[in-house]
C-alpha cells in the first residue's frame, strides 16, 4: 500500500506542467571489458523512449589511459506488443545510440565513471564500468564481440527492449520521481545483494539475488534466480530447485517459460530471464544459507541455428545472517509476527438477540507473513461466551498477506454489550521495534430472545437423548447350555468371509474404474454445452483442465499438479514428439480465453473458430492416449 504522503506527491507530479511521462531508459555498455594495450573497444550509450523526447549528447567523463579515435550516432525503432489492463496494445520504442571507439594506451585497471545524459529536460546517470587491461602481447581471455563496421555502412539494427510494465502505483510513483528529479538507470533489488558471474565469457550462468543479507527472525526476504546469456536459449531443464532449509517459503513466481530482458553486469550487456522467485521467512536466528538453483541449458548463437552448446550450471550459495528479535520492549501478547500490518475488527450484523450466535471478524493484512499472527485475547465473561472460531489466510505474489478470524459469540443477557478494544503486537523490522495495534471498542445492543434453549444447550440435550438408558439390575431369563464347537467354528468362518468380501468391496476391487477416454468424453460434452451458451471464459478453463488431466494420467502424475513444462517432460518421448507442438498452440489459444484479460474475452465472439479448436484438441488428446497405450493411430 502506498504511503499517504507519497500518494499526494504522486498526484502532484502527475499534474505538474512540463513533465515528460515518456518511459525512458539510459544504459552504457562496452563490447568487452578485458583487453591488452593497443586494443580497441567501443563504448555505447543507449537512450530509449516510448515517446519522442529531446536527447542531448552524453557528457563523457575524463577516461585515463584511453584515446578517442572515432564516434558516431545511430537511431533505431522497435515495435512491441505489450499487455495492459485494457488488453493487448502496441508500443513503439525509439532508441538513440551514441558510439565511441577508444584505443587503450596503458595496462592496469581503467574505470569509466558514470555518464550524464540530458533526456527531455531530466538528467540520467549510468553505472560505472571497470576495464581490465593487460600488457601488450599478453594473452587475454577472448570475449564475444560484435563485428565493427564503418559508421556510414552500419545498418540500423533493431534492438529488443523488453516491456517493463508497472504493476503497482508505488512503482509508477518511483518512476515519476526519477524522471522528474533525475536519476540513472539501474538494475537489481535496491539495497540487496546479487552474486557475480564466475566467468563472464561462459555461454550462460545463473545468478541469485536477494533484497537483504541480514534479517530478523521471521522477517521477509525476497530471493530470485536469473538465467543470464548472450546467446539464445534453445531449451532448459531445471535439475534442482533451492531447498531453502531453515526458511518458511511462499512462492512469488515460478517461470513456466523464459521472458528475457536486458541487464548489464560490469559494463557487459546480457539477456536475462527470471527462473524462480520466493518470499522467505527465517525460522531460527543464526547463520543460514540460501542454496543453489541448478539447471541444464542448450545455448545457440546468431539466429538460433546450429547444434548449440549444452552445459549444467548452478548459482552460488548466499549466506544470510538471521538476527534474533530483541527482548527489550517485547509485549506479553507478541506471538511471533514480523512485518508491517494493519488490524480491522468489526461485527457485520448489528441485530443481536440473546442465546443466538453473532460473528466478530478480526482481520490482519500487510507486508510480511500474516499466517503467523494469532487471535488476540477475547473479552470472555458470563455475559458473552465463545461458540466457534474459524480462520482464513493467504499470501499474495506482491509480498502482501492477510489472516482473518471469524469468532462466533453468544450473548447471554439482554441490554448494552460492549466489546472492549482488542490488542495485538508485532515486530516492525523497519522501525526495529515492537508495535502494538489496538482496535476501537464496539458498542452493541442485545435484544431478549425467545425462551427456547440456546444452540449449545440444544446440542447437549440432543446428545443426551441419543444415549440409551442403562438398566440398574440385570436378571438373566435363560439358562446357559453346553457350547457346540462346530457351530461356533462355522459362525466365525462365515463372519470372516463376510468381513473380507466387504473390505475388498470398500477398497474398490469390485468396481470398474472409468476409462480415461470416457472421462474425456464427459468433459468435452460439458465443453459443448459451454460453447453453445457462449461462456468462453469457462470453456477455456474446462478445456485446459481436461488437457492437464490427460497429461497427468499419461505421465503418472495423477492430478497433474505440476507446471506444464514439467509434466510434459514426463510423458513418453514418442507421445511428446507427436503432440507437443500442436498442443502448445492450442493451450495458448484456450489459455487466453480462460485466463486472459477480461476485455479480450468479452470481445471474443468467434464461436465457429472456438468449436474448430475444441474438436482439434479433443482429437489430439485421444491420439495421445492411443499412442501411450501403443495402439495404432487412427488419424
Amino acid at each position: 500500500m502506498i504511503k499517504t504522503g507519497n500518494f499526494w506527491l504522486f498526484l502532484a507530479l502527475m499534474f505538474l506542467p512540463n513533465i515528460s511521462f515518456a518511459d525512458v531508459t539510459v544504459q552504457s555498455t562496452v563490447d568487452r571489458n578485458q583487453m591488452a594495450v593497443g586494443d580497441t573497444f567501443t563504448l555505447q550509450v543507449k537512450v530509449s523512449s516510448d515517446q519522442a523526447v529531446p536527447v542531448n549528447e552524453p557528457s563523457l567523463p575524463v577516461i585515463s589511459g584511453v584515446q578517442l579515435i572515432h564516434k558516431w550516432v545511430s537511431n533505431q525503432t522497435q515495435s512491441q506488443v505489450v499487455s495492459t489492463p485494457q488488453g493487448i496494445d502496441f508500443k513503439t520504442v525509439q532508441t538513440k545510440v551514441f558510439n565511441y571507439q577508444f584505443a587503450v594506451s596503458r595496462d592496469g585497471e581503467i574505470r569509466i565513471d558514470p555518464i550524464s545524459v540530458q533526456v527531455g529536460g531530466s538528467e540520467y546517470i549510468t553505472k560505472e564500468i571497470a576495464l581490465e587491461v593487460a600488457k601488450s602481447g599478453a594473452q587475454v581471455a577472448q570475449q564475444p564481440r560484435p563485428r565493427q563496421k564503418p559508421p556510414q555502412a552500419e545498418p540500423s539494427q533493431p534492438f529488443d527492449f523488453p516491456d517493463d510494465p508497472v504493476d503497482s502505483i508505488e512503482e509508477r510513483f518511483n518512476q515519476l520521481l526519477q524522471r522528474h528529479f533525475g536519476g540513472g538507470a539501474g538494475g537489481g533489488i535496491s539495497g540487496g545483494f546479487m552474486t557475480e558471474p564466475r566467468n563472464a565469457k561462459e555461454a550462460f550462468f545463473i545468478l541469485a539475488e536477494v533484497d537483504k543479507t541480514e534479517a530478523y527472525k521471521g522477517e521477509q526476504i525476497l530471493a530470485s534466480w536469473y538465467l543470464y546469456t548472450r546467446g539464445r536459449v534453445r531449451d532448459i531443464d531445471t535439475l534442482k530447485y533451492p531447498t531453502l532449509k531453515g526458511f518458511w517459503k511462499e512462492d512469488i513466481q515460478i517461470a513456466t517459460h523464459l521472458n528475457f530482458e536486458q541487464d548489464v553486469i560490469n559494463g557487459i550487456a546480457y539477456n536475462r530471464a527470471l527462473l524462480a522467485s520466493y518470499a522467505l521467512f527465517p525460522i531460527e536466528e543464526g547463520k543460514a544459507t540460501i542454496d543453489p538453483y541448478k539447471a541444464k541449458a542448450t545455448i545457440v548463437g546468431g539466429f538460433g541455428f546450429g547444434k548449440g552448446f549444452s552445459a549444467t550450471k548452478a548459482s552460488d550459495n548466499i549466506p544470510i545472517l538471521i538476527k534474533p528479535l530483541p527482548t527489550e520492549g517485547k509485549p506479553e501478547d507478541f506471538t511471533g509476527a514480523v512485518g508491517e500490518f494493519q488490524m480491522l475488527v468489526e461485527v457485520p450484523n448489528k441485530s443481536l438477540v440473546t442465546h443466538q450466535p453473532f460473528s466478530l471478524k478480526v482481520r490482519f493484512e500487510g507486508k510480511g507473513n500474516a499466517k503467523l499472527i494469532e487471535l488476540p485475547k477475547l473479552p470472555i465473561s458470563e455475559k458473552l461466551e465463545v461458540y466457534d472460531i474459524k480462520n482464513e489466510s493467504q499470501f499474495f505474489k506482491n509480498g502482501q498477506s492477510f489472516k482473518e478470524f471469524e469468532v462466533l459469540l453468544i450473548p447471554r443477557e439482554a441490554g448494552d454489550l460492549t466489546i472492549p478494544p482488542l490488542v495485538s503486537s508485532f515486530f516492525d523490522p523497519k522501525k526495529q521495534k515492537y508495535v502494538s495495534l489496538q482496535s476501537e471498542a464496539i458498542h452493541l445492543q442485545v435484544l431478549q430472545g425467545s425462551k427456547q434453549a440456546s444452540i449449545g444447550e440444544e446440542r447437549l440435550k440432543a446428545e443426551a437423548r441419543a444415549l440409551p438408558s442403562l438398566a440398574g439390575t440385570w436378571t438373566p431369563g435363560f439358562k446357559a447350555s453346553k457350547p457346540k464347537a462346530n457351530f461356533w467354528i462355522l459362525a466365525f468362518a462365515l463372519m470372516l468371509i463376510v468381513f473380507v468380501v466387504r473390505s475388498f468391496y470398500e477398497l474398490g476391487y469390485f468396481e470398474k474404474n472409468p476409462d480415461l477416454k470416457d472421462l474425456i468424453r464427459q468433459r468435452f460434452n460439458k465443453v459443448d454445452k459451454l460453447l453453445a451458451a457462449g461462456d468462453f471464459r469457462q470453456l477455456g478453463i474446462e478445456v485446459t483442465n481436461a488437457t492437464y488431466q490427460v497429461l497427468g494420467d499419461l505421465s503418472g502424475e495423477g492430478g497433474a499438479n505440476e507446471e506444464f513444462e514439467k509434466i510434459l517432460a514426463k510423458v513418453a518421448p514418442s507421445v511428446r514428439r507427436e503432440i507437443e507442438a500442436p498442443l502448445r498452440k492450442l493451450l495458448d489459444y484456450f489459455g487466453m480465453l480462460g485466463f486472459g484479460p477480461k476485455s479480450y474475452v468479452e470481445k471474443f465472439n468467434n464461436s465457429k473458430e472456438a468449436q474448430g479448436k475444441v474438436k482439434e484438441l479433443e482429437k489430439l488428446l485421444f491420439k495421445a492416449i492411443r499412442l501411450n497405450r501403443g495402439e495404432q493411430d487412427e488419424s
